[in-house]
């Protein structure tokens, strides 16, 4: 049994060693679980290496000594590989930032730096074996692959009781590749990728930032706990967790976006499903849009729909149309263009605001209870001729007369009751500036279709 727990935790421990986020730089002291009986706790600090057991504890450390910079030396190591033309790069990377370069060639080329000390005889694809790098051809395409290697520190605790632990962001080795501790300068890892121009893209990446260029092909990125930043770009697929992006101009693109802020330039067609984020662009000519509590912002607008629940949708300009479904979204447009043709807009517990004081053509078809529309124009009532009311005195039903029992038998009397209907009120008895079902037309109505339902909203269409 014993044998088992210990084989599980050094897996587990080296999983950590490639996957904590922790930067701080400092020796760690972790408690373990007593020996059966002992009724305390024992402290325990690591050494580089050491696994350490304690009644039903575990602890495993890696170095975490701190190379001055007088003793520091560096060495830039790379490879490349010829491609097919036309070949695919994908790219898999843990905490090690990622720089996309394009050249004419047709290869593929990898670059980092490595901290040693002493002097060395390792070859580059010996060095790119200790810190965790390769490069591969996969039939017609490329694989890249980049781990944390040797590097990084860290200490944890398996079984009951606690851990904490560090990893750094660079590490120092000796002459024959071995971690020994990290640079006191911190300095970060970063791997260079060359690519052939137009080559397609894909990156998996955590834990770290990566920078594309322009000139590449369609880019596929899955990307958590990190950023992005990219030129213009053709076809752009997009998933992300807690990370930031920032792009050029992009053709298409298709995005899943959760708990970031995602900002573009110019998208001529965006399908996005976002949660809990900020979505930034400066225009968008087609967007599709499923939105849980985001913010949307964007200078223009053609044509927008989807659905979006909670936060906020503000267009600066709005040019083709917007068929929006939600639930407390507050919509804001500052600005309608001359080309705009339709608004359908289904929301609850919302603030709108669409200026039509531009507008010398258009219609609205408005329901909603408990609701306050401003508009320059001349509400009509419509009305449901089974709950119509008018302001004044209305008598209910039944009528008034006698009515049986069942059952044990008896007569009751229902007399008639009458109530007034105050003109403020709505034809659905339902206070509110205004009827909750209304028309309006402003010029002959043949331009600008408007058709709204809000229920407990305030509408600004002036």
């Amino acid at each position: 049994m014993k044998t088992i727990m210990r084989n599980t935790f050094l897996a587990g421990a080296l999983l950590l060693g490639t996957t904590s986020l922790l930067t701080a730089q400092q020796t760690v002291v972790g408690t373990v679980a007593p020996a059966a009986g002992s009724g305390s706790t024992n402290s325990i600090t690591p050494v580089a290496g050491m696994v350490t057991a304690t009644g039903n504890g575990y602890a495993y450390s890696y170095n975490d000594r701190q190379i001055q910079d007088a003793d520091l030396k560096s060495k830039e190591v790379s490879k490349e590989i010829s491609t097919p033309k036309g070949a695919d790069v994908y790219i898999e990377n843990s905490s090690r930032n990622v720089v996309v370069k394009t050249w004419d060639q047709q290869k593929v080329k990898i670059t980092t730096t490595v901290y040693y000390e002493g002097e060395t005889k390792l070859t580059d694809d010996e060095w790119l074996d200790r810190v965790g790098l390769s490069l591969k051809t996969l039939g017609s395409s490329v694989k890249i692959k980049s781990g944390n290697g040797n590097g990084g520190g860290g200490f944890m605790v398996y079984g009951s009781g606690s851990y904490s632990g560090t990893l750094s962001s660079s590490s120092v080795f000796n002459v024959n590749g071995q971690n020994i501790g990290t640079a006191k300068t911190a300095v970060k890892k970063i791997i260079t990728i060359t690519i052939p121009a137009g080559s397609k893209l894909d990156i998996e990446s955590k834990y770290a930032d990566v920078t594309v260029p322009a000139g590449v092909g369609d880019l596929n990125v899955d990307i958590s706990n990190g950023n992005l930043e990219a030129e213009n770009l053709g076809k752009f697929i997009l998933r992300s967790k807690y990370a930031n992006i920032n792009v050029g101009d992009v053709k298409t693109a298709e995005v899943e976006f959760t708990n970031g802020r995602f900002s573009a330039k110019n998208i001529d067609d965006l399908d996005i499903e976002s949660k809990y984020s900020t979505i930034e662009m400066a225009a968008a000519k087609k967007l599709v849009i499923r939105s849980t509590n985001d913010e949307y912002e964007m200078e223009e607008a053609g044509e927008v729909r989807g659905k979006k629940a909670y936060g906020n949708l503000r267009i600066t300009k709005l040019e083709g149309s917007l068929d929006v479904d939600g639930i407390n979204a507050d919509i804001k447009i500052r600005n309608v263009g001359p080309s705009l043709s339709s608004i359908k807009i289904d929301d609850k517990y919302a603030d709108v605001r669409i200026p039509l004081r531009e507008k010398k053509n258009y219609a609205v078809d408005f329901t909603g209870a408990y609701s306050s529309v401003y508009g320059n124009f001349e509400k009509v009532p419509v009305t449901d001729k089974e709950k119509e009311k008018t302001a004044g005195t209305v008598t209910e039903t039944p009528a008034a007369g006698t009515v049986s029992r069942g059952g044990g038998g008896g007569t009751y009397t229902v007399a008639p009751r009458a109530y007034n209907l105050s003109a403020s009120q709505n034809i659905w008895g339902e206070s509110g500036n205004g009827p909750s079902h209304f028309t309006a037309t402003v010029g002959d109505g043949r331009g600008l279709k408007i058709e709204m339902k809000c229920q407990n909203c305030t509408v600004d269409f002036k």
